[in-house]
């Protein structure tokens, strides 16, 4: 049986996002916040049926051709699948922001 407390699949919902958010093509961004656009195509996502497909939804809509994301979280994501998809119904831009903090982390602050 997998643990599925709301900390473990938070800390898997912003790992995942980081991922994503790493993926994207900024440049291509222009004239807007970074995180507004990441959050208003999360909030676009979520309602999905399931984790891959807003996964896969959140990919397409930032124009990302091939994700590249760790397999044991998404496992665990999607054995978890009604609390992270709770989870990430409710707290949509709470876990943007953090993904966006993490994703800073992840490659070492070189970018904005």
């Amino acid at each position: 049986m997998e643990n599925c407390s709301p900390s473990i699949i938070e800390e898997k919902l912003v790992n995942v996002l980081a991922h994503i958010w790493n993926h994207v093509n900024w440049r291509r961004i222009r004239g807007r916040r970074y995180l507004d656009v990441f959050e208003h195509r999360l909030e676009y996502a979520k309602y999905e049926p399931d984790i891959p497909s807003v996964l896969q939804r959140l990919g397409n809509s930032l124009s990302i051709q091939g994700l590249n994301l760790p397999v044991e979280d998404v496992e665990l994501l999607r054995k978890c699948e009604s609390e992270a998809l709770d989870m990430l119904r409710r707290w949509t831009k709470l876990l943007a922001l953090k993904a966006y903090v993490r994703a800073k982390e992840l490659r070492g602050g070189e970018r904005k």
